[in-house]
């Protein structure tokens, strides 16, 4: 049985990502814009509130992260099956949250408030993007999320996980 190991690393967003989801978000807004705007006004802490859903384990240890240049996690089976149903109840929200808003809206209103929540992951991915700048100008370096992989036989698992600033 051979055991290789090798690892995946990325920026938190590319700039292809952030364009392609700033585009989204403008054409949104512009559906907005002709239906109702006040409730278009949702995305902003629909849109924070997924950046601290996808990024909360890096931003509870920002000042280490900085500081040191790196923080790791280990997957462990109970901790990764509490993040997936967590992962699958944002989900649920954001599916079942428009659903639930039309019986209480009128239709100009309520496809607003909808856009709000179609347009909220892609403004979450711009507010990466500028998370992501923040730290590489306070540190200087470049923000990376890695995955560490490791080959047993036919599996493929992952080892550890986490953020890390290249200089």
């Amino acid at each position: 049985m051979s055991r290789a190991s090798y690892t995946e690393e990325r920026p938190l967003t590319t700039l292809k990502e952030v364009v392609f989801s700033s585009t989204f978000v403008i054409l949104g807004f512009l559906v907005a814009f002709f239906s109702y705007l006040p409730l278009f006004t949702v995305i902003v802490p629909l849109s924070a509130f997924l950046l601290f859903f996808k990024d909360w384990k890096m931003l509870k240890k920002i000042k280490e992260l900085i500081s040191k240049g790196v923080i790791t996690y280990e997957p462990k089976y109970r901790t990764s099956k509490r993040e997936a149903n967590r992962s699958l109840a944002v989900i649920i929200l954001i599916i079942l949250g428009p659903m639930i808003l039309s019986v209480f809206l009128p239709p100009l209103p309520w496809i607003s408030v909808t856009m709000a929540f179609v347009m909220a992951w892609p403004l979450s991915n711009v507010l990466e993007f500028i998370l992501q700048q923040l730290v590489e100008r306070e540190t200087g370096g470049k923000l990376r999320k890695f995955y560490k992989w490791v080959n047993y036989g036919d599996e493929v698992l992952m080892k550890e996980y986490g953020w890390k600033i290249e200089k």
